[in-house]
């Protein structure tokens, strides 16, 4: 297939270098290669642009004002390619985001700000929402989501783990006492989504387990709250409740077998390779998500759970299914 430029750049050198040999020799090819190609462009525009003789070429007239064209287009494409080097290196633009409004609107929507602090170049557009937003057809850069991903026409980066714990006020643990298991369950009340389900980490993945309870919400800030108010246990994300758990608003249980930990995900629209600016978002969310399955005994004291959740990691996309 015929490229506009095909012939173009042997022209140029053949009228920069003044012959065709000098020309050969600049862009590492044959003689005859550089004639034939300054030919067939010659002949694609059905004009003369070079006078040749035994003894030297030169540019005919219309040859002359193609040859500044030419050269005015060249560095036009090469001042682009140094924007573009600059961007990659100085990020600027507008990024989309999409995030889950049930659980991490404030801790998320903290981290972002501080990205926009880093980058003041790069302006943030935050969207929350319980639905599952169209990223292309919205064009979105990135939604931020947890757990198993479906959508294989979509790329993912594994961004680290939303851990999950079992917690309760005190006054209701002194009331009901602490679950020493699954089974255990059924004589407690227990605060949910409006599935009436909890999930817990299994050999499988993860185990679907049917609580029961007479307050349910989809809001993870409602069943926080019916948490300290001592109406029932709550299964909520640690990162979520760390101020509770750090003042002892909130207690958690502390057997492995309560715990449950979802992947979270950034998730974006195909394409290759990744724009520098949605890049340098994936690793500043990586490195402040806890990249291991977070518990709140890893810390001496719960108000370092910050400082867990700083650790750095960068991210790898990966197809999404």
């Amino acid at each position: 297939m015929i490229s506009i430029w095909d012939g173009i750049e042997e022209y140029i050198s053949v009228v920069e270098t003044g012959s065709f040999t000098a020309a050969a020799d600049q862009l590492g090819a044959s003689k005859s290669f550089v004639s034939k190609r300054v030919s067939e462009l010659e002949t694609r525009l059905g004009v003369q642009l070079l006078k040749r003789t035994t003894r030297q070429v030169s540019m005919t007239a219309i040859g002359e004002r193609f040859y500044a064209s030419c050269r005015d287009m060249r560095r036009s494409l090469a001042a682009a390619s140094h924007e573009a080097a600059q961007m990659q290196q100085t990020p600027t633009g507008k990024l989309k985001v999409s995030l889950n409004d049930t659980f991490d609107v404030n801790f998320i929507s903290a981290v972002i700000a501080d990205f926009a602090c880093q980058y003041p170049g790069v302006g943030i557009e935050v969207h929350a929402g319980s639905r599952e937003v169209d990223l292309i057809g919205e064009d979105f850069d990135v939604a931020i989501r947890y757990g198993d991903l479906i959508d294989s026409s979509l790329r993912a980066a594994r961004i680290g783990y939303l851990s999950f714990c079992m917690c309760a006020s005190p006054a209701y643990l002194a009331e009901h006492g602490t679950p020493k298991g699954i089974a255990d369950l059924k004589n407690h009340i227990c605060l949910s989504d409006l599935t009436g389900h909890w999930w817990f980490n299994s050999t499988d993945g993860a185990e679907k387990v049917r609580v029961n309870g007479r307050w349910k919400s989809n809001k993870g800030a409602a069943l926080r709250v019916a948490a300290v108010r001592g109406l029932g246990l709550a299964q909520l994300p640690i990162a979520f409740v760390r101020s509770e758990l750090a003042s002892g608003a909130l207690v958690a249980v502390e057997d492995e077998w309560s715990y449950y930990d979802r992947e979270a995900w950034a998730i974006f629209a195909p394409g290759t390779p990744v724009p520098a600016t949605l890049r340098l978002l994936l690793d500043f969310l990586s490195s402040r998500f806890a990249r291991t399955q977070l518990r709140p005994w890893m810390q001496t004291s719960l108000a370092e759970l910050d400082v867990f959740l700083a650790g750095r990691s960068a991210v790898e996309p990966e197809a999404v299914g």
